[in-house]
């Protein structure tokens, strides 16, 4: 199917366009982009695209290689260990904040965790895991209240979502992954710091196990 851009915000258009092929790995891990094919294709010029691939080189999601040109960022074993070493110490961060100042003051955030420790007990098909798996962190991270660190926690998350593959579709890796937000929601709502950053600890180990298996 042809793709053709509004002459407004070409670079933006384009940008989003290559992230979400990116995302849903249309544009695997590796794969070269090269500007002239893909101007061609949604019918504009060079520029646009070029500007949108440097906007992705910056948010990670494309790498720069000596002789090849721009490819979608393909992780080794050190980056994924560097990867969730860093979402285990935001996390745990985030998590400690929570329960030493957020949630014994804030009903409304009180109330946010406990209804996805509900969706996560009621949850039996594990529909849209994902989702759910990053909409959980996402929200536990925002709720910090520090938009410097959840727009860097954004971009390491996107990084993941580029090699992210047989969790979404593997039953035992989703229901252990569950297992683990269960334990972590109710570590926050009894704001027993202990318990949920061991359960936070474990099921960063567990995505990182799961991404370099998926590596091999």
């Amino acid at each position: 199917m042809e793709i053709k851009l509004q002459v407004d915000s070409l670079t933006d258009q384009a940008y989003d366009i290559l992230k979400q092929k990116i995302i849903s790995k249309q544009f695997p891990p590796g794969m070269r982009l090269v500007d002239s094919q893909l101007a061609k294709e949604y019918g504009i010029s060079r520029t646009p695209l070029r500007d949108a691939i440097r906007k992705l080189h910056e948010d990670g999601l494309v790498t720069n290689y000596s002789g090849r040109g721009y490819c979608v960022f393909q992780p080794t074993e050190d980056d994924i260990n560097e990867i969730f070493e860093i979402r285990r110490m935001i996390d745990v961060a985030a998590a400690t904040k929570l329960i030493n100042e957020i949630l014994p003051n804030d009903k409304e955030a009180y109330a946010t965790i406990e209804s996805f420790y509900n969706e996560f007990s009621a949850d039996v098909e594990r529909e849209g895991f994902i989702k759910a798996d990053e909409d959980f962190h996402d929200k536990m991270v925002l709720m910090m209240g520090n938009a410097r660190i959840y727009n860097f926690y954004v971009e390491i998350r996107n990084q993941t979502r580029t090699f992210r593959r047989r969790t979404s579709s593997d039953k035992e890796r989703m229901a252990r992954a569950y297992n683990h937000h269960e334990k972590i929601c109710r570590g926050l709502l009894d704001l027993d710091l202990n318990a949920a950053t061991e359960a936070l600890t474990d099921h960063i180990e567990l995505s990182r196990r799961n991404a370099l298996e998926d590596l091999e």
